[in-house]
């Protein structure tokens, strides 16, 4: 999933995905656009659903930041 939130110069992203390992664990990654740090964060979780939830707090935080999730005619 990808927030976005427009400041006055540009347009900052804040990217947050969940994938499968080969461990029967799930990666939870998230990182922001091009102004940040080129670091990723990353965590593991046992279960899709801790992962889920750790996700949603991140949107959750991000929201009160002033990200939003974009329409589809915002993506392009």
């Amino acid at each position: 999933m990808r927030l976005l939130r427009k400041t006055t110069r540009s347009v900052r992203y804040y990217s947050i995905a969940v994938y499968p390992t080969l461990f029967d664990d799930y990666l939870l990654l998230h990182h922001c656009g091009p102004d940040c740090s080129d670091k990723s964060t990353k965590a593991y979780f046992k279960t899709k659903k801790e992962a889920l939830l750790q996700s949603l707090n991140i949107i959750s935080e991000k929201q009160k930041n002033g990200f939003k999730i974009p329409q589809p005619s915002q993506i392009a």
